[in-house]
């Protein structure tokens, strides 16, 4: 689990932890998966990925990291998927590479010479698109960036609702933020935040935070 969170006054909500003065919530049994990582999530992410929502997604990320990065930048996409960003950031003109846990999706990625190990050393920037919410511990991932990190991941005006919303996914999201707690999260694990962009809710997606965050001193870990 997230050191951080785990720091946190939490109260139990069925499923749920509410941190409530912290704007972060997570599952409360932390071994229950309901999902697993592999072709036919795989075939969800293609799916998905071929829709007009998503190219908007994918530019509004790629213009994200263009105005932080300069033109040729190296940057890894961890949970990249289809690699639909690692191409789209490439016609960009970023040096991208991509690393996932699917099998399927590594296989694809290194036959497109695309595949990079999870060593985030040596990278302009390392990217999190719809990630951290689904690992068990999200902190570790972004301890161990050096440098830029950009991020998106459901945000909520409300604790209190996580039901109520379609990114409300017991076993696969592990993690609820607010933008405040979000940022406030990224804070303590030694970044700050450069820029928090809604462009992917203005595209068509539910609620969907995209952030910038730059590392402001050495991780305490």
């Amino acid at each position: 689990m997230d050191s951080v969170i785990a720091s946190l006054p939490a109260t139990a909500d069925g499923d749920l932890m509410l941190c409530l003065g912290a704007g972060v919530a997570y599952q409360r049994d932390r071994a229950y998966r309901s999902v697993s990582y592999d072709a036919a999530y795989l075939a969800k992410v293609d799916a998905y990925e071929d829709t007009p929502i998503a190219r908007a997604v994918v530019a509004g990320r790629c213009e994200l990291l263009q105005r932080h990065l300069p033109a040729g930048a190296s940057v890894l996409d961890i949970g990249a998927g289809s690699g639909a960003f690692v191409r789209a950031a490439m016609a960009t003109g970023f040096a991208a590479m991509g690393y996932d846990v699917i099998p399927e999706a590594v296989a694809r990625l290194r036959a497109a010479g695309l595949y990079a190990d999870r060593d985030p050393v040596g990278y302009a920037a390392v990217t999190l698109w719809d990630t951290l919410e689904h690992m068990d511990d999200p902190g570790a991932a972004l301890d161990a960036i050096p440098s830029l990190a950009f991020v998106s991941l459901p945000v909520f005006a409300s604790l209190s609702r996580i039901r109520e919303s379609r990114h409300y996914r017991p076993g696969e999201h592990l993690y609820y933020f607010t933008v405040a707690g979000f940022v406030a999260w990224a804070v303590r694990h030694s970044f700050r935040l450069l820029e928090w962009s809604p462009h992917e809710t203005d595209a068509g997606r539910d609620s969907i935070g995209a952030f910038a965050l730059v590392r402001a001193r050495p991780t305490a870990r």
